[in-house]
């Protein structure tokens, strides 16, 4: 099980939520300081910002850590147990240093078909590369190549992550309804952690 559930941290928690909500967005937790939304095809989380924490992050969920952890070693990307903002789950390097999160959920649910919001996250590196071989060993399925050397990828049970050429590591939160990117206020780069 893999999911696309990126975390975007922002000083206006309220406004963001609602932003997403007016999008189509299903709220399917909300605690005041922690939110996830859900478009039926990959999720938004949305944290109130910290001062370690600025912008948006890549993160995924999944259904077993340890099991991720084996197999992602396996393939070559670098992996490990660790506690996550949503709880306990795996935390992945890229070989430039950038980091993401996987979250253990139990949410096994596959992509709604008919749903017709989808969340498409960029994640933009020096090393479009290395970056869709991380993708790849932690069992994103490959869907096509982008001109610029990266690639887009589908994770089984929602969302989408493209790769991108940047200078530096970063990610951008894309929100697609019917194969059109809907505008987001806003928005930010992740740096790596």
């Amino acid at each position: 099980m893999l999911r696309v559930r990126p975390i975007l941290f922002t000083a206006s928690f309220e406004n963001t939520v609602e932003q997403l909500r007016q999008l189509g967005l299903a709220c399917a937790e909300n605690d005041g300081d922690r939110a996830v939304l859900d478009t039926g095809n990959g999720k938004v989380g949305v944290c109130r910002q910290a001062p370690d924490h600025r912008g948006t992050l890549l993160a995924f969920e999944l259904r077993d850590p340890v099991i991720f952890v084996q197999r992602t070693l396996a393939d070559g990307t670098h992996a490990e147990l660790a506690e996550t903002s949503a709880g306990p789950g795996a935390r992945v390097n890229a070989p430039d240093g950038f980091s993401f999160e996987l979250a253990s959920s139990n949410d096994l649910r596959l992509p709604d078909p008919g749903a017709p919001l989808a969340v498409v996250v960029t994640w933009r590196t020096p090393n479009p590369t290395a970056a869709n071989k991380v993708l790849a060993d932690i069992g994103a399925k490959f869907v096509q190549d982008r001109a610029d050397g990266g690639a887009l990828f589908r994770a089984k049970n929602g969302g989408f992550v493209a790769t991108a050429a940047g200078w530096s590591s970063g990610v951008e939160l894309g929100i697609m309804r019917d194969g059109e990117h809907l505008p987001l206020g806003g928005g930010g780069e992740s740096r790596p952690l």
